[in-house]
């Protein structure tokens, strides 16, 4: 059991038991492992990614983490007990402990964690010897480096040693019949490399014949050593011992590893590296882990460029540099610093490293893109590298039938996903649509052409229209889109299965895309199209008023056998949060009844800790509504705060006119925020959870799945769009703050169109709306929309608000 003893305690913003964010905002630092659950941090360059919690716990990917995984983890949040860990030892005493608290969890002197971007560091002092290991990921390599420095901070020279260790699991994963798995692993140490190199034989595909189980794993996975190790082991048994433990292994009793490799073992790495340290001196060792694919790339020349300490030193640089380009683009600074740590910072790490690029986190592992679900994250890129969300427009338009339906989600490696009946996620292409070409003005998007998954190809446009096509095909008698298997709430899943099912949230949905859209068909020249968008707006918004208004409210859906669901008329399930929201967001709502349904929002479900998905809770399984109602009530989706949806509300409480309740809808979900009770709490406080219990939970206000959730980028966008106003129009960058009223000023940098804009607004007259002038360069300018300069100059912006 260990105890805590850190001597040097800082102070920082956010403190509570567990850690704190520094001043800048750019590190979490943990200074009790004992966190009530996995702290973690996903770390990725869009290709190589692994994972590692506050413990030392995680595994490592390439590609994705369910088809391709490299090394070994199970999910289990409580033990946190799977990981690459990285032993010392004292040679002379026989007494050893782990870089990380796991798996040893040795009593400590001092113990500290700084998760950063892109870069975790691991301190520890134990019986005067302090390390300190940093990991991270090469930017444009597919590998890992681990960074080793080890003091003496005691009187005497001291000899240690340091040996690695982890379970490989290349392939598929989880790897839950390793004994068969086994079987196909041939690992190799190559001494001139100081590394143990595998290859597997077996990848789980048919081969091009469809012949199962024909193809090798086209990848060499590596672990090196910095330099020449004093032994090495690559088998779990002779290292951990039978019947032995991670915590007490065999290895740590024995004077040397046991040398094991080949076919004939359970495959694992390990490798031992002598470390003699004379009082107050320091030494450094790298190790690298990756995966080199075969035929493209060369383990061998991978191994000699990073595994060196000059080489990792170097790396480090480089990602601090990556990474820089994708976040400090945009920044802002306001009197609320949770905001400014997680719109600056945080939140744009979140979506890219995991939601983007890595898929996988503690709660979750994912083998492919959802079409809907990383279409929404790719808008993170739009003030840093509209690119690269250019890329993913295209990726996810090339998964579309040629009848204009879409794949639900889809593996990133061969391909192939369920072809969803869900009625919203082929929607999702001309929404996310109309972001890109507002921010970027790049209409050329809609010219490229990208295949149909069932043959042939069509232009982006052609692909936007298809799925506009098809919600007119999916609309009931009444003149309201049908629900099909689900809507954007995955939980409905029994509501409309026979297509007779109604979503009055799909049509709000749809409504907002059509008024979008119709101006990019006219202006291609499709009139026709673009007058049969305003006509369909027109019926769609009476037939929503007609049949979706329930009194004080607009009902989610009605199920196929009629029956309303949303309605004040329900024992459960009474009020939605989408369809009110989006009502007001879409402006299917008039003045009146969108200050209605927000009002019931904030009656019914904007709570301690954000705003509900409904209220209040089913507590019986309803086969004719779907899996939500059998989630325990109050978690996630039944009555739960959901966070991606939660976001929405301060969209749409700002163009309701309601400043201080958007930003009280911010504020409570906003993570840092919930910093005061981490132990109710237990999420992170530096990324975004899926979900928080509602309060029929027990656990009302416990975070859930953490950082592998769409909210990351809808929580930035909410606080950049929607509070501090500045949003892409076609016309330019408009101004239109929503403030609290205390606010005695901020400023916000960001890129436009190729040029930078400054902003600096001014509230001295104490108001949260309203502008009362602004000038750009020095000049006074009509208006709220900023000039569009495309001029790759910088430009002073001066706001007063009045």
């Amino acid at each position: 059991m260990s105890t805590i003893k850190n001597q040097t305690q800082q102070t920082g913003l956010f403190q509570n038991e567990y850690g704190y964010f520094t001043e800048n905002g750019r590190e979490y630092v943990i200074t009790n492992p004992r966190t009530p659950r996995p702290w973690s941090n996903i770390i990725s360059n869009g290709d190589y990614s692994f994972m590692v919690s506050q413990a030392g716990g995680g595994c490592s990917w390439r590609g994705n983490a369910g088809q391709n995984r490299i090394t070994r983890l199970f999910q289990d949040v409580i033990k946190d007990s799977w990981g690459k860990f990285i032993y010392l030892r004292d040679r002379n005493s026989g007494k050893f402990w782990s870089a990380g608290w796991k798996p040893v969890m040795a009593e400590y002197e001092f113990y500290e964690v700084r998760h950063g971007i892109g870069y975790s560091v691991f301190t520890q002092q134990v019986d005067g010897i302090r390390s300190e290991l940093t990991v991270f990921v090469a930017p444009d390599a597919p590998l890992e480096i681990m960074q080793l420095k080890v003091t003496n901070n005691s009187t005497t020279a001291r000899e240690l040693d340091a040996t690695t260790y982890f379970e490989w699991a290349p392939g598929f994963a989880p790897d839950e019949h390793r004994e068969f798995h086994k079987i196909f692993m041939n690992s190799e140490y190559k001494q001139d490399l100081n590394a143990i190199q595998l290859e597997k034989y077996l990848w789980s595909f048919p081969d091009e014949k469809g012949r199962s189980n024909n193809v090798s794993w086209p990848y060499t996975a590596f672990h090196a050593a910095s330099e020449t190790p004093s032994s090495f082991d690559a088998d779990k048994e002779s290292f951990v011992g039978m019947y032995g433990e991670e915590s007490r292994p065999q290895a740590m009793i024995d004077k040397e590893l046991a040398g094991n490799s080949g076919r004939f073992g359970d495959a694992t790495a390990s490798l031992r590296v002598a470390i003699n340290l004379e009082a107050g001196a320091s030494h450094t060792v790298v190790f690298t882990i990756g995966a080199a694919e075969q035929e493209k790339e060369d383990a061998d020349a991978l191994i000699q460029k990073y595994t060196t300490v000059e080489a990792a030193e170097r790396t480090l640089q480089d990602v601090h540099a990556f990474w820089s380009e994708l976040i400090d683009v945009e920044e802002i600074h306001t009197p609320d610093p949770a905001m400014n740590i997680m719109t600056n910072v945080w939140l744009k790490y979140q979506s890219i490293s995991c939601r983007l690029w890595g898929k996988t986190a503690y709660y979750q592992t994912s083998a492919g893109y959802g079409y809907r679900d990383q279409l929404q994250d790719s808008q993170i890129f739009l003030t840093s590298k509209p690119e690269l969300m250019r890329k993913q427009i295209l990726m996810h338009a090339s998964q579309q039938f040629q009848e204009g339906d879409v794949l639900h989600w889809w593996f990133t490696i061969r391909g192939g996903g369920p072809r969803t009946r869900c009625s919203d996620d082929l929607l999702w292409l001309p929404f996310i649509m109309d972001a890109y070409l507002k921010e970027t003005q790049d209409y050329d998007i809609l010219d490229e052409v990208t295949p149909f998954l069932d043959g042939g190809e069509a232009t982006v446009y052609e692909h936007c229209k298809l799925a506009i096509e098809k919600t007119f095909l999916r609309f009931s008698p009444r003149g309201v889109p049908l629900m099909g298997e689900h809507d954007w709430n995955d939980g409905l899943s029994a509501i409309g299965y026979e297509w007779r099912g109604e979503s009055f949230w799909v049509g709000e949905f749809l409504y907002l895309i059509l008024g979008n859209f119709a101006p990019v068909s006219a202006k291609r020249g499709d009139q026709v199209f673009a007058d049969k968008m305003v006509e369909v707006q027109g019926s769609l918004k009476a037939a929503l008023n007609k049949y979706g208004w329930d009194g004080e409210w607009y009902l989610q859906a009605t199920n196929d056998d009629g029956l309303k669901v949303g309605s004040k008329e329900n024992e459960e399930g009474q009020i939605f949060l989408n369809p009110q929201m989006w009502a007001v967001i879409s402006g299917v709502a008039d003045q009146e009844r969108g200050q209605q349904a927000m009002d019931s929002v904030s009656k019914h479900l904007l709570r301690d800790h954000g705003a509900l998905l409904l209220y209040p809770a089913y507590t019986k399984v309803r086969r004719d509504i779907g899996y939500i109602t059998r989630y325990a009530p109050g978690l996630r989706e039944n009555g739960g705060v959901y966070t991606h949806a939660a976001t929405w509300a301060v969209w749409a409480y700002t163009l309701i006119g309601q400043p201080e309740k958007a930003y009280e809808a911010y504020s409570k979900i906003c993570p840092p925020n919930r910093s005061d009770d981490p132990n109710g709490y237990v999420g992170e406080p530096y990324v975004t959870p899926g979900n928080s219990d509602g309060p029929i939970s027990p656990n009302y206000g416990r975070g859930g799945w953490t950082w592998y959730t769409g909210s990351s980028q809808w929580l930035q966008r909410m606080a950049t769009n929607w509070i501090l106003g500045v949003r892409a129009e076609n016309e330019g960058l408009l101004v239109d703050p929503s403030i609290p009223k205390d606010w005695k000023e901020f400023t916000y940098r960001r890129a436009f169109r190729g040029a930078t804009y400054n902003l600096h607004v001014d509230n001295a007259a104490g108001v949260a709306r309203g502008i009362k002038e602004i000038k750009v360069d020095g000049k006074v300018i009509e208006g709220n929309i900023l000039p569009d300069f495309r001029d790759g100059k910088e430009h002073e912006v001066k706001v007063i608000m009045g």
